[in-house]
């Protein structure tokens, strides 16, 4: 990746790199929306623009802490 440093930029374009070759992204997502750049809801926003399989795991009464 061309990205020296992480962070949110490096995040996104580590999620393309991956979501542009695979078939079925599984997202482990409680479905909020993005606070910043790079995360999960940018992840399956992407992988849904290219049309690919999305299967999002957040099992039933799981809190973020």
């Amino acid at each position: 990746m061309p990205h020296e440093r992480s962070g949110p930029a490096a995040y996104l374009a580590a999620s393309q790199h991956l979501i542009d070759r695979c078939d079925l992204l599984l997202a482990v997502w409680d479905g909020s929306p993005a606070t910043s750049s790079g995360g999960t809801a940018d992840a399956v926003a992407y992988a849904r623009d290219r049309g690919r399989s999305i299967e999002v795991v957040w099992p039933e009464g799981t809190r973020r802490s």
